[in-house]
C-alpha cells in the first residue's frame, strides 16, 4: 500500500483523471464518435464490470457472510439518501426551488461517483482482493438509493422505476454472494477465475474513458451558475463527507468497509446522474454544473480526505 500522505494518494488518484483526460481528448480528436458510446458502455455494463464482481466477490473472504454485506449495503443507501437530503434543504440557500432545479441538485450533490472512479483508486491503494469485493457490497445499498431516494425525488417515490436498481452488475453481485453462503464458490475452476481477470481488467479503463468523452461533450454547453458551482463542491467534497467519515471513525466496522467509506466520501458527483436528470423530468444543466464543478474541486480534496482519513485510522 503507498505511503500515507497527500503526494503518495495523488500519485494514485491522478491517473483515474488523467484517464478521463484521455477520453476527452479522444472524442475532441474525433477519434471516439459519440455513437461509440452507447455500444460500449453496454459491453462495460453486461460483460466487463460483471467480470470483475465475479473475479473480485466469489471466493472473497470479506464478503462471506450476509452480515457484513447487510451492514454494507444498508450504509450505502443511508449515505446516499442522507446526502440528497442534506443537499435538498441546502439548495434553496442559492435560491433553487422546486422546478427550479432544487431536486436535481439534491440528487446530483447527493450521490457520489461510486463505481467507476473509485474503483481503480480502491484498487490501487488496497490491490487485495477482500476489499473491492466490500466495496461492491457497498453499491448494491447505492443502486437501490439511486432508483429510489434519487429517481423517486425527481418523478415522486410512486413512480420511481426501482426495478432498474436490478441490472445486470447487481445481479452478478447477488449470484456472487450466493455462491459465497452457499459453498458453492470452492467449485469455480482457476481457469474461469483467469478469464474473468481478464476481461474485468478491460471494465474500469474503458468505462473512465468514455465518463471523460461524456464530460467533453457537456463542457461548455450550459452557461456556468457560479452559486451551483460553488455550493455543490461544498456539499460533495466537505459537508456530506462528514457522514462517510464519522461512520468509519465511530461505527464497529471491518477494515476493508472503513476503508471504502473514506474513498467514496471523496469521490464527486456521479456523471449518471446528468442522464437521470434528462430522463426522469429534472433539469439538466444544473446536474452538468454540479458534475463539472465536484469533479475538478476533488481532484485537489480526493487525496487530501482520504490520505488525513487513512492515517488518522492506520488503514
Amino acid at each position: 500500500m503507498p505511503a500515507l500522505d497527500y503526494a503518495s494518494i495523488l500519485t494514485v488518484v491522478l491517473p483515474v483523471y488523467l484517464t478521463m483526460a484521455a477520453g476527452a481528448t479522444v472524442r475532441k480528436l474525433g477519434i471516439l464518435p459519440r455513437e461509440a458510446d452507447a455500444g460500449m458502455m453496454k459491453l462495460v455494463v453486461t460483460l466487463l464490470t460483471p467480470s470483475l464482481i465475479l473475479e473480485r466477490v466469489v471466493g472473497n473472504e470479506a464478503v462471506m457472510h450476509p452480515m457484513p454485506v447487510l451492514v454494507a449495503a444498508s450504509l450505502g443507501y443511508a449515505l446516499v439518501a442522507l446526502g440528497i437530503t442534506i443537499s435538498y434543504f441546502a439548495a434553496p440557500l442559492i435560491g433553487l426551488q422546486k422546478h427550479e432545479g432544487r431536486r436535481t441538485f439534491a440528487v446530483a450533490c447527493g450521490m457520489q461517483n461510486y463505481g467507476f472512479v473509485a474503483i481503480p483508486i480502491v484498487t490501487a491503494l488496497f490491490p487485495e482482493k477482500g476489499t473491492l469485493g466490500v466495496m461492491f457490497t457497498f453499491t448494491l445499498g447505492v443502486e437501490l438509493a439511486c432508483w429510489t431516494a434519487g429517481v423517486g425525488l425527481l418523478t415522486g417515490l410512486g413512480k420511481a422505476p426501482w426495478k432498474l436498481a436490478i441490472n445486470p452488475p447487481v445481479i452478478t453481485i447477488l449470484f456472487s454472494l450466493l455462491l459465497n453462503f452457499t459453498g458453492l464458490h470452492a467449485y469455480i475452476p482457476d481457469v474461469i477465475h483467469l478469464t474473468l481477470g481478464m476481461m474485468g481488467a478491460c471494465a474500469v479503463p474503458l468505462a473512465v474513458i468514455i465518463i471523460g468523452a461524456s464530460i467533453a461533450d457537456i463542457w461548455g454547453q450550459e452557461r456556468m451558475r457560479w452559486s451551483v458551482a460553488l455550493l455543490a463542491p461544498v456539499l460533495r467534497q466537505f459537508i456530506i463527507p462528514i457522514a462517510f467519515l464519522a461512520a468509519a471513525f465511530y461505527l464497529p466496522l471491518e477494515r476493508e468497509l472503513k476503508r471504502i467509506l473514506i474513498v467514496q466520501g471523496a469521490m464527486p458527483s456521479a456523471v449518471f446522474t446528468i442522464m437521470i436528470a434528462r430522463h426522469y423530468g429534472g433539469h439538466a444543466p444544473t446536474a452538468v454544473q454540479c458534475v463539472l464543478a465536484t469533479t475538478v474541486v476533488s481532484l485537489i480534496t480526493a487525496p487530501m480526505l482520504i490520505a488525513w482519513a487513512l492515517k488518522s485510522l492506520s488503514l
